[in-house]
């Protein structure tokens, strides 16, 4: 009786103690991941990763609308029910930083994490940490007609904004009473773009401006600070003309208006020449028309510039300050974003792994050779929440070509708008 009684006081303490199969590891408990990236690539990408690592038994991921995800996440915090992780890009971590946790330079000092991830993930830094994990970037790419470029003797897509500026009048066509029938670029409006937000960015960017900047205990705008002592037009006005002039009717280099359907779906019924997308969007216009012959190339630059940009969306794990699980949230970060699950993950989302390390394309694929080199130079800004932005963004478009504004003055209001959205 008494061998039996300690027999079964040992079997009760080992089943009350025991943690699953995870081969020793002590495990990470639910974690719940909320982000906007693909349910069902997460949702394989953490079923695969159970089957090595059980400590992640209790992992989930739950895909969430970009337009609600800062609504649904305040709601959710306030509840009580708010997820143990988020994912979210360089473009939400302003509207979202009051909300997470910073995580320690103990866990990754700032000299490690700036020789081990892209050059674009420091947004995420801060002066005692930082506020994500990096996991994967989206580069901004240029999708072209090959048909429509052979036509008219373009044997390569233009590499230079002064080539597209030259290149596009000859591939636009306009009918007897001058409607646009074929697009050569589709710039100059806004809400009839799916990434204007990012093309203007873009441009902003590669005029050699940091379009906003982080102090100690605030964002502001810089649109409007000078920029040494040339003489003309600032090169954020000059960049912003630039992108105006495809929708003015005056210019010759007209090829875009407001009364179009929106440009990638002019693109996939072959009826715009060169479209501005992002590298994970790939897949969705091979499969939106399989008969387009597309290609792509990196984003044009200044042909008196040297310096190659382009703007990415980088995505990283946050862990909210409302976590009930913060540990397991941060092993579950670490873990998805390790060296021998990254690749294969970024690879199904069409996106670059965010470490260094990694930036090696698939040997075969028709495009991670092209992508895959834009991650170093891709730059981001902190910039308000998505919509708030392209509502700034599109404002500030709308205010010239109604002529309520000189560009000028159309960039000094959004400069003061930007400012007075952190404050």
């Amino acid at each position: 009786m008494a061998v039996f009684g300690i027999t079964a006081l040992v079997g009760l303490f080992l089943f009350a103690n025991f943690q699953g199969f995870t081969g020793g590891v002590k495990p990470v408990g639910p974690v719940t991941v909320w982000g906007t990236l693909p349910a069902r690539t997460m949702q394989e990408a953490l079923a695969t990763l159970k089957q090595t690592h059980g400590e992640l038994a209790k992992g989930s991921y739950e895909e969430k609308q970009l337009s609600t995800f800062d609504e649904q996440l305040s709601d959710a915090i306030a509840s009580g029910n708010g997820p143990d992780l988020i994912l979210i890009s360089q473009e939400q971590l302003a509207a979202e930083q009051n909300k997470i946790q910073l995580i320690s330079n103990s866990a990754t000092s700032e000299r490690t994490f700036r020789d081990t991830y892209l050059p674009e993930a420091e947004l995420f830094l801060a002066g005692k940490g930082a506020y994500a994990i990096p996991f994967v970037l989206d580069p901004l790419v240029l999708y072209y007609n090959r048909t429509h470029l052979a036509s008219v003797g373009a044997a390569v897509a233009p590499p230079t904004w002064e080539a597209v500026a030259g290149l596009s009048p000859v591939l636009t066509r306009q009918d007897a009473s001058g409607a646009i029938v074929r697009s050569g670029l589709a710039f100059g409006a806004y809400e009839n773009s799916e990434n204007a937000r990012a093309v203007v960015s873009l441009l902003l960017l590669q005029s050699v401006y940091y379009i906003t900047e982080r102090t100690l205990d605030s964002i502001s705008a810089t649109l409007t600070r000078p920029v040494g002592d040339s003489a003309g037009p600032s090169p954020a006005v000059s960049a912003l003309n630039y992108y105006l002039q495809f929708a003015n009717p005056a210019k010759t280099s007209y090829s875009w208006n407001r009364s179009i359907a929106g440009d990638r779906q002019a693109f996939l019924a072959g009826d715009l020449s060169l479209y501005f997308g992002f590298a994970s969007e790939v897949s969705l216009i091979a499969a939106g028309n399989p008969n387009l012959d597309f290609d792509m190339a990196s984003v044009p630059h200044p042909a008196t510039s040297e310096t190659r940009t382009t703007y990415g969306r980088i995505y990283g794990f946050a862990i909210p300050k409302a976590s009930a699980n913060p540990e397991g949230a941060l092993r579950t970060a670490y873990a998805l974003s390790a060296s021998e699950v990254l690749p294969t993950l970024a690879r199904a989302l069409h996106m670059v792994p965010a470490q260094r390390a990694l930036l090696i394309p698939a040997q075969g694929d028709l495009y991670e050779s092209v992508y895959f080199p834009q991650a170093l130079v891709a730059r981001g800004w902190l910039s308000p929440a998505p919509l708030k932005t392209d509502t700034l963004f599109a404002t500030m478009v709308s205010s010239v070509t109604s002529g309520r504004q000189g560009v000028s003055d159309a960039l000094g209001t959004l400069d003061q708008a930007i400012s007075a959205t952190f404050k």
